[in-house]
């Protein structure tokens, strides 16, 4: 007996021993292959990066002429010289636009009253601290601008996005067009404004259209940014929509998977916003006290409309569309996002189940949709979605009040001044 139960146990551990080789011999195989698999996939990350940046090339280096994109966003141009070749580069456009400025501001002075003066001056102020941020943030992404690419290329890889070249080329196309046909608008009314005079001219637009122009190159690549995102939950949406066809069928996997990949993408949309949003702060602000001035001013020139001319009811009107714009685009495409993640919880808030493992992958995936990604903008002072509008409107109208009763203020004191010199 004891014989026959040694020989049992020694049989079970040739049986474990084998077990345990057997198992060594897969994991070293496997580990064999994964460089094979790993560099596979290392390859079609960097497919899909250089796919994204062929196709946002042209847009990439008008970003890197005017400073809204670091030179290192260009492959092979990573070196330090062209970091020096930028960064001179910049230094004098930006010292360029400080001093037409301010040659503009005290050529004009004595054509202006101190009122108008002061709001041209004050607007002329928050267009140079603009364009400052924007160069020293985009600059500041050197090591982490190839991060942006090799994130995308990684969700689209993991989720089978298909980058679809022509509508990104279109979308692309139909922004730089809307922002070539103000500057064509401005030019001849910039420079019939001042015919006898063209160094006048040449300082008012580089104190005024540049600024806006370069602020525009950076938001163009910020709503290219948005869009992508947006289209990228669509096929998510699709993906979860097929998924969940399935009825009673419903991978516990793949919705996890779905998760996963909602949370890396809702992860990078947060840190967009949060690169742009000191950007979009000022553009706000910037957009704000040029729309009021526009708006004072128009109703200044009705009162006396004998000392405007067409060309300075065009020059305003233009400014004044170009800013409503501006500030309804950050609102269009933040909605845009945000519709496709309340698509995703609608699909999620229709499915029953009596599992409890699908059930609380469903519940995670749903606190992760309630998230407001609008609430991270604007360095988190307020939400961009279309309930701004009410709010943007009450401001105006309280500005145009305040600039009513300083305006009335400045006359009687003004008034009052000439009355006692006489």
């Amino acid at each position: 007996m004891r014989a026959s139960k040694m020989s049992n146990e020694m049989l079970k551990l040739k049986r474990k021993a084998r077990r345990i080789a057997a198992w060594t011999q897969l994991q070293q195989g496997l580990a064999g292959k994964q460089p094979r698999n790993w560099n596979l996939t290392q390859q079609l990350y960097k497919s899909n990066a250089e796919q994204l940046h062929q196709e946002l090339r042209f847009l990439l280096i008008i970003c890197v002429l005017f400073g809204s994109v670091p030179f290192a966003v260009l492959p092979h141009c990573t070196s330090r010289m062209h970091d020096v070749v930028q960064h001179c580069w910049l230094f004098l456009l930006y010292v360029w636009l400080c001093f037409s400025a301010y040659l503009e501001l005290s050529d004009s002075s004595g054509d202006l009253n101190n009122l108008e003066r002061n709001f041209y001056i004050f607007e002329s102020i928050t267009y140079l601290i603009h364009i400052a941020c924007i160069i020293i943030i985009s600059l500041s992404w050197k090591r982490r601008i190839g991060q942006v690419f090799d994130t995308i290329g990684k969700f689209d890889l993991a989720s089978g996005y298909i980058v679809k070249r022509k509508k990104i080329r279109r979308f692309v196309h139909f922004q730089l067009l809307l922002l070539l046909i103000f500057i064509s608008c401005t030019i001849p009314i910039v420079f019939f404004n001042s015919v006898e005079n063209f160094w006048k001219s040449w300082y008012n637009w580089n104190t005024y259209v540049v600024p806006n122009t370069l602020t525009s190159i950076s938001f163009v690549l910020y709503y290219t940014l948005m869009e992508g995102i947006c289209r990228r939950l669509k096929c998510l949406v699709k993906s979860l929509h097929a998924e969940l066809q399935r009825g009673i069928f419903i991978r516990r996997a793949a919705l996890q998977e779905l998760r996963l990949q909602h949370r890396s993408l809702l992860h990078f949309t947060k840190i967009v916003n949060q690169t742009f949003g000191l950007s979009i702060l000022l553009l706000y602000a910037s957009s704000l006290i040029n729309f009021n001035t526009n708006l004072f001013l128009f109703y200044k020139a009705i009162e006396n409309s004998t000392g405007a001319h067409w060309n300075w009811w065009a020059y305003n009107n233009l400014f004044l569309l170009m800013h409503t714009c501006k500030m309804f685009c950050l609102l269009y495409f933040n909605h845009n996002v945000q519709r496709e993640q309340s698509n995703c919880l609608t699909l999620l808030n229709t499915v029953h189940s009596v599992d409890e493992d699908l059930m609380e992958t469903i519940n995670h995936f749903e606190l992760q949709l309630q998230d407001n990604v609008r609430a991270h903008v604007a360095c988190d002072l307020f939400e961009l979605d279309y309930e701004l509008i009410p709010a943007l409107l009450m401001i105006t109208a309280n500005l145009f009040i305040f600039l009513l009763q300083y305006d009335v203020t400045f006359q009687a004191l003004a008034h009052a001044y000439d009355s006692l010199d006489t």
